[in-house]
């Protein structure tokens, strides 16, 4: 080969991989460009779907706040309210008018239950983000079973992003809940039950432990009691999340029929007027998650004597770790119906803990 051949064959040589180059280049832009659609596409099934959930739980919405109005007005209104409930109640006020728009972000809504806001996990690389990473790592590792149920994202639901998944801080509140049930023995019966358990919760807030225990315990009956405003939280909210889920609100002029097929039902609604005429089946466990606290000494007795009057085996109580008054009123009124035991919270050496736990066991003789 000549030296014209040669220069020919290099100049073909780089001509061929200019073309490979460009066709690769071209080929990068197309992939890119499908998954950009696709992308797109997964984007707006997504919001087409969390549109229709958001329709859903505004019908969800219209029926509660109809038996809502109704339990406030044949029983006579709210139970009394302290002035940390009375505060709550009136930040809830406008839902009793909301929008589709203001269900459909039920979430955000919650704030004046739990104190979490949506607003404070805008910022992913934050302390708080920081400080929830490292609390739920350690409870995870320490516990060794899968109890941490994330975040929905239906409804607003929100949090910071792990592996796809969302966590805040009533995500780690209701953990550190489940983590005392499961140390003190209580948590494994109704994970598998061999029949139908029955579980009610005092106050409920706005569902989302609820959510968290029906998630890990699938075969129970959850009870809930509180004032009617409460409900257009919690009921909307596991109406919603639980779409399949069979749930019964209590009538006062047929006050048995929530129980007639009981083991089949997923969540009754009871406003708290409405104690002295509960008569479940049975009840396996009763559960005041930071509720009793913000009650007078006569509604937590109340409370804790019908536990015990419908056959409750256990008691379960949390309230805030710094709260030596409020804990003993309510630990008090435990401690004479149900066996004290006292839980040790989770956490980091030195960590100091949100909330202190108890668990009781029905008493024999009182």
């Amino acid at each position: 080969m000549d030296g014209a051949q040669a220069a020919d064959a290099r100049r073909a040589a780089r001509a061929a991989e200019r073309a490979e180059r460009l066709a690769a280049k071209q080929r990068g832009e197309a992939e890119r460009l499908v998954r950009r659609q696709q992308a797109a596409a997964r984007r707006e099934a997504e919001r087409l779907e969390l549109a229709a959930i958001a329709a859903k739980a505004y019908e969800h919405y219209r029926f509660v706040r109809d038996w809502a109005r109704r339990m406030s007005e044949r029983t006579g209104g709210a139970a009394p309210l302290t002035a940390h409930e009375q505060q709550v109640v009136t930040a809830l006020a406008h839902l009793w008018e909301a929008t589709p728009e203001t269900i459909g972000t039920l979430r955000h809504r919650c704030e004046p239950l739990s104190g979490v806001r949506a607003a404070d996990y805008d910022d992913p690389s934050g302390d708080l983000v920081a400080r929830l990473r490292r609390e739920l790592a350690v409870l995870r590792k320490q516990l060794r079973v899968d109890l941490l149920v994330p975040e929905p994202k239906v409804l607003g639901g929100f949090g910071y992003l792990r592996a796809g998944e969302r966590y805040n801080e009533d995500t780690l509140r209701h953990f550190h809940v489940l983590a005392a049930l499961q140390d003190a023995a209580v948590l494994p019966e109704f994970r598998r039950p061999a029949a139908r358990r029955l579980v009610w919760e005092i106050g409920g807030g706005w569902g989302g432990f609820a959510y968290q225990f029906k998630t890990l315990c699938p075969n129970v009956t959850y009870v809930m009691t509180g004032v009617p405003d409460l409900f257009l939280l919690s009921a909307v909210y596991l109406m919603t999340v639980y779409p399949a889920a069979r749930c019964c609100v209590f009538d006062p002029a047929a006050p048995d029929d929530v129980w007639r097929e009981w083991e089949t039902t997923d969540f009754v609604f009871v406003p708290e007027r409405a104690l002295p005429a509960l008569r479940p089946p049975r009840v396996d466990l009763t559960l005041d998650v930071m509720a009793l606290r913000h009650m007078d000494a006569d509604r937590v007795s109340a409370h804790v004597q019908r536990a015990f009057d419908v056959g409750s085996r256990y008691f379960y109580s949390a309230l805030p770790a710094g709260a030596a008054e409020e804990a003993r009123n309510v630990w008090q009124a435990i401690e004479r119906l149900f066996w004290p035991n006292p839980v040790p919270p989770r956490g980091e050496p030195g960590h100091t803990p949100e909330a202190a736990h108890l668990v009781g066991w029905r008493r024999l003789l009182v």
